[in-house]
């Protein structure tokens, strides 16, 4: 572009720049074509007269001596005076001048006030929405690199690390942001749905604690609401959680699926039901979601949840101990067994956390559940559960090569000190 504006700039300025060149004076040329005509009027008047007439010698004397006159001038003009060496060299530099700021005041307003880097191929590579979650997890991380005070950087960073499962890094990024800037309602919301996670979906501590941070900051702020309401579910307070999630259903669009969840919950409690035992799909929103079914003491609002849940311990074989990344995913998952003694169906209870706190001490209830048709409190008293766990590198819920198993024996709905030794690698 630069090369472009210099090239019309020189067309521009060059027919003022060049030295001047004569000019052909073409006034005698038309002088003498005058005179032709002049004189062949002359002849044409004279042409009764013989050739050595005096009259006729005497008329073309005449007009021989008045072109003789006229045509003096065209032949020998008088000489311009040349422009001095020192005007013509101003008027170049004058030139150069005018050239230099037509070039340079644009360019150093573009600068100032325009946008130069959007010719680099490199910022509309990085102006491209990402591709995926983990190619928005690595923009970031190479941002918050160059811009480590960049508190919304880090709690975007959480949130995506949320998405992903990555509850260590995703911790990190949140307390990071809340510390950058800690009077930030989402940031709040985030760090209590993070550590509730980690903790096996308890909001009891820490969890309410940030939550109730959020809510005096921004008393309408919709994931604060939500997880306030499935805290009170928890202690038995359903009037608390209907306000709650009555002021959550007033900001949702009314024909939205989170609104429509959130208003079966409602309307389970005004029935003196558990959140979701009215409704066909599972609750939305994040792990700890609002249909908690357990309270911090680990006492149940619903006897029957309570008499399935099943209580265990799991543990890493000393072989592999050496081989557990703790910043690897933990899954503890309740299947049922079939015939064969193969899991199958649809998990009853899944707990997801990091593989860092084990030896770990679990309980799996209906809080829990995938969804409300596959509950533990749901199976017959004779039903075969197995307690599988599973560490996972790449924190995905599907069976991966070399993630490190371990699985309980046959065990009943309520079963107590349940143990699961991960001790194999999977093909």
């Amino acid at each position: 572009m630069l090369v472009l504006a210099l090239l019309v700039l020189g067309y521009v300025l060059w027919p003022l720049l060049r030295p001047a060149t004569a000019v052909v004076d073409p006034s005698g040329e038309i002088a003498r074509d005058v005179l032709r005509a002049r004189r062949d009027e002359l002849l044409a008047s004279l042409a009764h007269l013989p050739d050595d007439a005096p009259e006729r010698q005497a008329a073309l004397a005449e007009f021989a001596a008045q072109a003789q006159e006229e045509l003096a001038p065209a032949a020998a003009p008088v000489p311009q005076p040349a422009a001095p060496a020192h005007s013509t060299l101003r008027a170049r530099i004058g030139l150069a001048v005018v050239g230099l700021l037509m070039v340079a005041a644009p360019a150093a307003m573009y600068l100032i006030a325009g946008m130069p880097e959007v010719a680099s191929p490199v910022f509309m590579e990085s102006q491209r929405a990402p591709a995926s979650v983990d190619e928005l997890v690595s923009r970031l991380q190479a941002r918050l690199k160059e811009q480590p005070d960049d508190a919304e950087g880090w709690s975007l960073l959480g949130r995506s690390e949320l998405a992903r499962g990555n509850l260590g890094p995703a911790l990190e990024a949140l307390e990071r942001a809340n510390t950058l800037r800690p009077k930030d309602a989402a940031t709040l919301a985030d760090l209590a749905d993070g550590i509730a996670q980690r903790d096996g979906r308890r909001l009891d501590g820490r969890p309410i604690e940030l939550i109730r941070q959020a809510l005096a900051i921004d008393p309408k702020h919709g994931k604060a609401l939500a997880l306030a309401g499935a805290w009170e579910v928890t202690q038995g307070n359903a009037p608390a959680a209907i306000a709650l999630w009555g002021q959550l259903l007033e900001q949702l669009p009314a024909d939205s699926e989170q609104a429509r969840q959130i208003a079966g919950f409602v309307e389970d409690l005004k029935a003196g039901r558990r959140p979701g035992a009215g409704a066909t799909t599972a609750p939305p929103g994040a792990a700890a979601g609002p249909a908690p079914a357990t309270s911090a003491s680990g006492a149940e609002p619903n006897p029957a949840a309570s008499a399935a849940a099943i209580h265990g311990r799991v543990e890493v074989s000393p072989q592999l101990k050496d081989r557990l990344n703790p910043n690897a995913v933990l899954f503890i998952v309740a299947r049922t067994l079939d015939e064969q003694g193969r899991p199958s169906g649809a998990p009853l209870a899944v707990i997801r956390t990091e593989a860092a706190r084990l030896p770990l001490d679990f309980v799996l209830d209906d809080a829990q559940a995938m969804s409300p048709a596959s509950r533990l409190s749901a199976q017959p008293r004779d039903a075969r559960i197995a307690v599988i766990a599973r560490v996972s590198a790449s924190g995905e819920a599907a069976l991966r090569s070399g993630d490190l198993l371990g699985s309980s024996e046959s065990v009943n709905p309520g079963a107590r000190k349940v143990g699961v030794l991960i001790d194999a690698t999977a093909p």
